[in-house]
């Protein structure tokens, strides 16, 4: 009996299905999307938006987007998505996505308190420091004020 406990933990753990860096991006996304409970059409937008301006999958945007949807409500956690962006991403890079968290956040005309902490969470977790997190937050309040 102890012999065959024994085997299970000798056995490999399967890798699941490796997230790719455009679905990755999609779902944190989707994260900021959904973090209210709220899905606003101007958010949508913006998601697919954001995506079609980092991605180059033209009409299958729609494909990703539906993907990274379904795959936001199976997540546990969000480390899983940005341990792929910071496996791959610059400081740069990171911080587009900031702003692009930012956007999708404020499409609806508010930032709620609940979108706030899961971007707030997004940038701790992609390492990026807070005055980083500030300046993406301001940059596009005040992008969104010149238009």
């Amino acid at each position: 009996m102890l012999q065959a406990l024994k085997k299970l933990f000798i056995l490999p753990v399967e890798q699941g299905e490796q997230i790719s860096y455009q679905r990755a991006v999609a779902a944190l996304m989707m994260e900021v999307m959904l973090a209210d409970h709220q899905v606003d059409v101007n958010e949508v937008a913006q998601v697919k938006s954001f995506l079609n301006e980092v991605t180059d999958l033209g009409d299958d945007i729609d494909a990703l987007y539906e993907e990274a949807f379904s795959s936001v409500d199976e997540a546990n956690d969000l480390y899983q998505f940005t341990k792929v962006i910071n496996e791959a991403a610059s400081l740069e890079q990171k911080m587009e996505l900031l702003k692009g968290l930012w956007r999708v956040a404020l499409a609806d005309g508010n930032i709620d308190a609940y979108e706030d902490h899961r971007i707030r969470r997004i940038s701790e977790l992609l390492f990026m420091p807070h005055s980083e997190f500030i300046q993406a937050k301001l940059a596009v309040q005040g992008e969104m004020k010149s238009t």
